[in-house]
């Protein structure tokens, strides 16, 4: 049948937080995953981070967050890689670790303080990017 795969981008738990307060880099990334250019994907770990977080700090924005989900796919959890260890915290070795386990090309995460040099190599199984480097340079 040869359909093409669209690339998956895996959304880390402060994305899908920030994504529900709403904004333009958002709307941009929801748009072009709504028309087929990329699949949007998370991780339960991440979601039950984001809405813990909304909670706490945003409540009102919980519907957004549902809302937002509709056009987002969990994948499952997976366990860190032992090459992982000398990268992150452990914290945040899921995060990477489910991103890569999907197959994703592209995670994003505005958590520059422990993904930012990440940010930078060119040789791990998935790109890291903030959002807005993302939408900026993304060509569907």
């Amino acid at each position: 049948m040869g359909t093409e795969l669209r690339p998956r981008v895996f959304l880390d738990a402060n994305v899908l937080f920030s994504a529900s307060l709403s904004g333009s880099v958002w709307d941009a990334i929801w748009s072009v995953a709504d028309t087929g250019g990329y699949e949007l994907v998370s991780s339960p770990f991440a979601l039950v981070e984001a809405r813990e977080n909304l909670r706490r700090k945003r409540s009102e924005a919980l519907g957004e967050l549902s809302e937002r989900l509709h056009s987002v796919r969990l994948v499952p959890e997976a366990e860190p890689e032992a090459w992982m260890a000398k990268l992150l915290p452990e914290k945040d070795r899921p995060i990477l670790a489910a991103a890569v386990a999907a197959g994703c090309r592209f995670l994003l995460t505005g958590d520059t303080r422990h993904f930012g040099e990440l940010m930078e190599w060119d040789d791990l199984p998935v790109r890291v990017l903030t959002p807005a480097r993302f939408i900026r340079t993304f060509r569907p």
